[in-house]
């Protein structure tokens, strides 16, 4: 028995000194684990992340690297950083062109592609019309943009207002969705007060409601995929919101 208790012990030890290694590195708040290496032959391949409990870190800084240059990463992104690495192609399937902003070729994790169109079809059934404007996006596209808005002259700081830094996009997950007009207009329409009242039914949540716990910006038109709630657990989402 009493060795019993010292391997416990020391499996107990062993998990919480990886815990706080592995956190230490990553900088974040909350510390995401990859559930497959990255691949650098598909980089644009989401995956699912595992989230331990929140520890405060302090003077841990948290950098994104961009042609070969540094940037700190500020509030409120700090903290908030994920770690998507690659999932077979077939993981992402592409949403009916009928339900895509111009038609566009959007895709998003296949495990989220069915509760999306169960919900959109309910929209329509309501006379609500729902149209995607963005779905999946890899990291390396969200380098690109930075690459691209720093060519123009924009700085660091200034794009960051408005678009999350490679890494810390949900987007790459393959679970989010913009929906069309994805900005400020959206919390003014008919479509977003459709899914602040069935959206959890779907198993859809607002990440970044208007008064949300990760600090950022109102993003009315941002839903996440995180599967179907308990009802206590819904009701829970939309005090939060």
């Amino acid at each position: 028995m009493h060795s019993l208790k010292n391997t416990f012990s020391h499996t107990l030890l062993v998990l919480v000194l990886c815990h706080l290694s592995v956190a230490s590195v990553l900088g974040a708040d909350t510390v995401s684990f990859l559930s497959l290496p990255h691949s650098e032959e598909n980089p644009d391949i989401p995956t699912i992340s595992v989230d331990f409990p929140p520890i405060k870190y302090e003077n841990v800084v948290e950098v994104v690297t961009i042609d070969g240059v540094d940037y700190q990463i500020p509030e409120p992104w700090t903290g908030n950083r994920l770690f998507p690495t690659s999932l077979p192609i077939d993981a992402l399937e592409q949403i009916p062109p009928d339900y895509a902003h111009k038609r566009s070729q959007i895709f998003l994790l296949a495990q989220a592609l069915t509760p999306l169109l169960d919900m959109l079809q309910q929209a329509a059934a309501d006379g609500i019309e729902l149209q995607v404007e963005s779905a999946y996006r890899s990291k390396s596209y969200q380098n690109r943009i930075f690459q691209r808005m720093l060519a123009q002259g924009r700085s660091f700081d200034d794009i960051i207002r408005y678009v999350a830094p490679p890494g810390y996009s949900q987007h790459m997950l393959g679970t989010a969705v913009d929906f069309y007009p994805s900005n400020w207009s959206f919390a003014d329409t008919k479509q977003y007060q459709w899914l602040m009242e069935h959206a959890a039914e779907f198993g859809f949540e607002q990440t970044y409601s208007r008064y949300n716990r990760y600090r950022m910006p109102w993003e009315s038109w941002h839903w996440n995929y995180i599967g179907l709630q308990a009802p206590e657990d819904i009701e829970a989402i939309a005090q939060q919101h």
